[in-house]
């Protein structure tokens, strides 16, 4: 989007975007844009909140009466959600003890995700074009060094976050989503191949992987966590 800013500001249509990796953004240098500290695949900030999306849309909207670009503009307010597990009870026990392998971690899930899917109607799994067994084995065989294509593992790793999530949240008691994302984290065998193989990809020879394991494998909120493994 930032490139496509730079050929309409060409045709004389002024342009302002919204950022979620600041790298990126540094990089390409779009003539306007707004940085926001909110996780990924949340633009505008906190879900069902439309006082603050409209306060992040008018910052944004505001950015077109600058010519003083390229330039990136910091968005002063951050998301702080309370991770409070009072009262949630997850139906069955995923911690990674539970179970001998994410195969069979995954496949726990199915039943609670074909749910999620059943009440809502929609998913938004698909963009790998792998079942999850399959985008499990992809993740498994890159954590033993089979390292394959950086786009084809990002694929698959957005698919599995995504099928988890979604399974979490058909959980007779699913809580807030602060509450599922950390449950994925410190629950999870996913969440701990996640933390394993970002040091595997930050030591890869391809260029690629250095990116996704710096930049998009582990979100900038959970990256304090890498300390630990």
């Amino acid at each position: 989007m930032g490139a496509l800013g730079h050929f309409l500001e060409r045709q004389g249509i002024a342009t302002a975007g919204i950022s979620l990796v600041r790298e990126h953004t540094e990089t390409i240098r779009p003539p306007r844009a707004l940085w926001v500290t909110f996780e990924l695949g949340r633009p505008l900030g906190i879900p069902d909140d439309p006082d603050f999306q409209r306060r992040v849309l008018r910052a944004a909207a505001e950015l077109l009466e600058r010519t003083d670009g390229p330039l990136i503009a910091d968005y002063p307010e951050n998301v702080a959600e309370a991770a409070d597990f009072t009262g949630w009870a997850c139906p069955i026990n995923l911690a990674p003890t539970s179970v001998n392998t994410l195969a069979a971690e995954i496949d726990r899930l199915a039943t609670w995700h074909d749910q999620a899917v059943a009440r809502t109607g929609r998913t938004t799994i698909g963009v790998s074009g792998l079942d999850m067994p399959a985008a499990g084995a992809l993740l498994s065989s890159a954590l033993q060094g089979d390292l394959p294509p950086a786009q084809a593992l990002k694929e698959a790793v957005d698919d599995l976050r995504a099928y988890y999530l979604e399974a979490a949240s058909a959980f007779p008691d699913p809580g807030t989503p602060a509450m599922r994302k950390a449950w994925l984290w410190d629950e999870t065998r996913f969440g701990k191949a996640l933390l394993d193989l970002q040091p595997k990809l930050a030591a890869s020879a391809d260029p690629q992987h250095k990116i996704l394991a710096n930049l998009t494998l582990i979100p900038a909120t959970e990256r304090h966590r890498l300390a630990k493994t």
